[in-house]
């Protein structure tokens, strides 16, 4: 977060001062987008897959999708029929796409079973905050304010300053600066751009696509295995996300 901060504040500081001035009145929204989206959803998931094996977190997170199609409906946006069974379809292919099925039952607990819902809910918070400011501000906006705000929230929990910088070896540096740039600065700001230009429901339902590729990245980069259920679920995630792309929205539905 401290270095994707400096990223982003550098990067639209020169190149696009403008599209960085907010107005007062959206600074609690901008905090919660930061401090509880941004920041949250990363911390809960964290905390969950201590508890409980990532495939079934990964599972409970990404039922965040259908609680968005549920609030776009109690927001009055028409949801269609096609859009619920995508969304469901999604959920059952990041099943099998991340593993799930093989988490025994004495692997799971209560407490990681309740993180991993909350984590869905903070999921499903943070796109519907960033479609909601997306209509008033530009990317650079809700980058550099998310993150500040995500920074700030990071920092109570654990200040910068006791992090251990002096300790930590070039090569674990190299590590963070390939986390920083490919796992946060390019998904995030290409997330947030996504969400100006489609409904939340619909950029959150094309993120279950995560496990599918997690899944072959591991097969490639880390020799795992990718059992055949798996490769099956990347291709049900996938056809999920045809379904939901292809139909138009219009001002009143998602």
């Amino acid at each position: 977060m401290l270095f994707a901060f400096i990223v982003f504040v550098v990067l639209f500081g020169i190149t696009r001062p403008n599209d960085l001035r907010i107005r007062r009145a959206d600074l609690p929204m901008f905090a919660v987008f930061g401090i509880v989206g941004l920041a949250g959803v990363s911390l809960i998931y964290y905390e969950a897959i201590k508890r409980i094996p990532v495939g079934v977190a990964l599972v409970i997170e990404y039922t965040g999708p259908i609680l968005l199609l549920i609030y776009a409906r109690l927001r009055g946006r028409r949801v269609g029929g096609r859009l619920w069974a995508a969304a469901a379809i999604a959920v059952v292919g990041c099943f099998f796409a991340a593993g799930a099925y093989d988490a025994g039952l004495r692997e799971l607990n209560g407490l990681g079973l309740a993180l991993a819902a909350a984590d869905a809910f903070i999921f499903a918070l943070y796109f519907a905050l960033a479609e909601r400011l997306g209509t008033r501000y530009t990317t650079p906006a809700l980058l550099v304010w998310g993150f500040g705000f995500a920074l700030l929230g990071w920092s109570i929990v654990r200040a910068p300053w006791l992090l251990p910088w002096t300790t930590t070896s070039v090569d674990v540096y190299w590590q963070i600066a390939q986390v920083v740039v490919i796992a946060t600065l390019i998904p995030f700001a290409l997330t947030l751009a996504a969400v100006r230009l489609i409904p939340a429901a619909r950029v959150g339902l094309t993120a279950t696509f995560e496990p599918v590729v997690a899944a072959l990245a591991a097969w490639i980069v880390l020799g795992e295995r990718l059992d055949p259920p798996q490769v099956l679920g990347g291709v049900v995630v996938l056809g999920a996300i045809v379904i939901a792309q292809s139909l138009r929205p219009t001002a009143g539905s998602v």
